[in-house]
């Protein structure tokens, strides 16, 4: 085998007209970097090159260019076309000497790309009203991503020093020649770039996040806007039901259907519509019907990305946003946003809630926004919907109706219609998917028929997860939220990784009451696994061994029912090793350690006492996760959830506004607390009222907080 000096003189008796074995390493090197460039497809060669030399220049990326030892490597020069002698006695000085010649030789170019990039810049900029500026600030962070040339460079300031948005304003202003002041505005969050989604502010690397995936649409596809629309809304099919199956909220209906038709005709901003009610109640059918009945086309903000991964609240908005701007022109467009939870919920800072209501107030379509719950809405967004109303169930009658109409043309008996009418699950929708289905089955037999249609709900609510259908059974809304934990990393981004991985050990730390367990059962609801659930009292054993004996049982047991395991109080086996008075403590963490190695699964820990860990559990853990108490705004709203949840009667706002100034000075409150009180009034038969749920979270509070203000000392 040759080495590299043996190769290179080999290779130049092949190469004879290259004079020195240093010209045939710069000449290997610059055909290699060229053959990887043309692979990108589009090469914006001298504005990649004017770019790069402007940032080595005039940001002095040239002194990042020599490592700690003074060492320097000259592919980034060869990549960008720059030839140079021998870089071993090369210095800073001299590095700049050369690069000042090439960028005096250097064709001044416009900041705008060719190719599919710049036409697809330019119809983005006719579709969004984005300023040139702002086209070719898109345009250099999507080459950045496209072209490892100019990533290189700027790389040199990543590796040196942080990179934040102040950084990137003032490298984007050197790059393509704009002001600070100029570069900043068009980068803030009331300007096109933040407003339409395109970008996002991110907390590590360059500061800027571009949407996903929206450098490969501008780059590569021919009509880009086109393909980005597509990719981040749904355009949905008419439904199988029609204007009369919402005859048991006909009033409703048609207020919706007068005011939405005439908003979308006449081009009028902030037209919002929230519809809320249990999952299968019909919400999405209704929009559209209502859409059809408009002759208007319905668009829908997608919930997942390409890759299929669950979008987050804020990507999800930005998305919103960028379509409202596509579809301005468009009078016959209106857009559905499901889920609005993951919005409304995914933040409460001032800052977010400012940019939801002025998205709220300026959207150019008329949008239908739908949940399943609406009490853990901030009240300052309800009151901006135009409308907003619940989708009830429907009543037996309604039900009978509406399944004689979709099987109006298949022979079934009426006492199976009357029976299914009885159930509470049916839905229309369900029930007509399930008529197309049989439809095309070829069966005649009523018997056979309604058996295939049974079979054909029961799989599907299985699949859903619905639990046997009640006479008696009431919808509830489920207590606990993550909106209500204030934790120090988001529970919905959380939730969304171990729904992909179901792989993680995590620690949930914080003050007793604060939704540490509430959480765990969330999870697990929404995972769809059992959760199994032990105490340090269902694990601690008297007898030696029998600990680690019951250690190793539980993780059996989450392994074989493939459920999540929370271990409650891990302070109670995790104490460190360091303060152990008898060995077989030392055994306890050695035991839980070695558990947790060999786990593949989702363990959850908790513990109120995060200070009795031991230090290497604590490096076992994925995620660390901090439990607060409740901030003002989140105690506000649990609030209102509460006395929404009671639903005894409608209370007056005078009498629920009267609380806030008493209850946001309460500074540690926790979801238990209200649990709490909720179950104090359950047990005494009492009502629960604003002025009554006030006053038990404030002695709840005092319990807490007496002792914290007691001075210590002698009489």
């Amino acid at each position: 085998m040759f080495d590299k000096r043996q190769n290179l003189t080999y290779l130049s008796l092949i190469f004879p007209f290259i004079k020195s074995k240093w010209e045939l390493a710069m000449h290997l090197k610059l055909q290699t970097f060229k053959s990887q460039a043309v692979l990108i497809g589009e090469l914006n060669e001298e504005l990649v090159r004017q770019w790069a030399l402007r940032l080595l220049i005039e940001a002095q990326g040239y002194r990042l260019m020599f490592n700690n030892r003074n060492y320097f490597d000259d592919d980034m020069l060869v990549s960008l076309g720059i030839e140079v002698d021998d870089s071993a006695d090369m210095t800073p000085t001299k590095l700049l000497r050369i690069l000042r010649q090439a960028a005096k030789h250097q064709t001044h170019v416009p900041n705008l790309p060719t190719a599919y990039l710049g036409k697809n810049l330019s119809l983005l900029g006719d579709s969004l009203s984005l300023s040139s500026i702002e086209q070719e600030i898109l345009g250099f962070l999507v080459i950045k991503e496209q072209d490892s040339r100019l990533s290189n460079v700027i790389e040199l300031f990543h590796q040196r020093r942080w990179v934040g948005s102040q950084q990137l304003v003032t490298m984007l202003s050197i790059a393509l020649k704009y002001p600070r002041n100029v570069i900043s505005q068009a980068l803030s969050a009331d300007a096109p770039l933040r407003q339409c989604g395109l970008i996002s502010p991110e907390d590590h690397h360059n500061g800027i996040e571009l949407l996903n995936g929206l450098d490969d649409l501008l780059y590569f596809e021919e009509n880009g806007p086109d393909a980005l629309f597509r990719s981040n809304t749904l355009k949905l099919p008419p439904s199988d039901l029609i204007p009369s199956d919402f005859v048991h909220i006909q009033q409703t209906y048609d207020r919706v259907y007068n005011y939405v038709r005439r908003a979308a005709s006449k081009g009028l901003q902030g037209v919002n519509i929230l519809i809320y009610g249990s999952p299968g109640t019909g919400k999405t059918e209704l929009v559209k019907v209502l859409s059809d009945a408009m002759s208007l086309s319905l668009y829908e903000v997608k919930s997942s990305g390409s890759d299929g991964r669950p979008l987050t609240g804020d990507r999800r908005l930005a998305t919103y946003q960028m379509a409202q701007h596509m579809l301005a022109s468009d009078k016959k467009s209106v857009m559905l946003f499901d889920e609005v939870e993951d919005v409304f919920n995914d933040r409460i800072s001032n800052n977010f809630k400012a940019c939801v209501n002025r998205i709220l107030e300026t959207n150019q379509r008329p949008s239908f926004w739908l949940t399943n719950s609406h009490y853990t809405m901030d009240p300052a967004y309800i009151r901006r919907f135009d409308f907003v109303f619940e989708m009830p169930e429907l009543g037996e009658k309604a039900r009978l109706k509406i399944a004689k109409r979709i099987m109006n043309n298949i022979p079934v008996r009426e006492e199976w219609l009357v029976s299914l009418s009885k159930q509470k699950g049916v839905h229309a929708a369900h029930l007509a998917q399930a008529a197309r289905v049989v439809k095309h089955s070829g069966y005649r037999k009523a018997e056979r028929i309604e058996s295939e249609i049974d079979g054909i709900l029961a799989s599907l609510y299985q699949a859903l997860g619905y639990r046997e259908h009640k006479k008696s059974s009431k919808v509830k809304v489920p207590y606990y939220n993550p909106v209500f934990s204030n934790t120090d990393f988001s529970l919905d981004k959380l939730t969304h990784g171990l729904t992909r991985s179901r792989l993680g050990r995590i620690c949930l730390y914080g003050p007793p009451g604060t939704g540490k367990s509430g959480y765990a059962t969330y999870l697990a609801n929404s995972l769809e696994m059992p959760l199994i659930a032990k105490k340090a009292s269902d694990l601690l054993d008297k007898y030696l061994g029998g600990t680690e004996k019951a250690l190793a049982q539980a993780f059996d047991e989450a392994k074989q029912r493939s459920g999540i395991l929370l271990i409650d109080e891990a302070d109670s086996f995790l104490t460190p090793r360091t303060q152990a008075e008898h060995s077989w403590e030392v055994s306890h963490v050695n035991e839980l350690l070695v558990q947790m190695e060999q786990y593949k699964g989702i363990l959850l820990m908790s513990t109120n006492y995060m200070e009795h860990l031991d230090s290497a559990a604590l490096r076992r853990f994925d995620f660390k996760i901090r439990f607060k108490y409740l901030t003002p705004d989140q105690c506000w709203m649990m609030f209102n959830n509460q006395l929404g949840r009671a639903k005894q009667h409608q209370f007056a706002v005078t009498d629920v506004e009267k609380c806030k100034p008493v209850l946001i000075k309460l500074h540690q409150l926790t979801p238990g607390d209200f649990a709490t009180v909720e179950r104090h009034h359950r047990v005494m038969g009492e009502e629960l009222t604003p002025s009554s749920l006030l006053y038990g979270l404030q002695r709840e509070h005092d319990i807490k907080t007496s002792g914290q203000s007691r001075a210590i000392g002698f009489m």
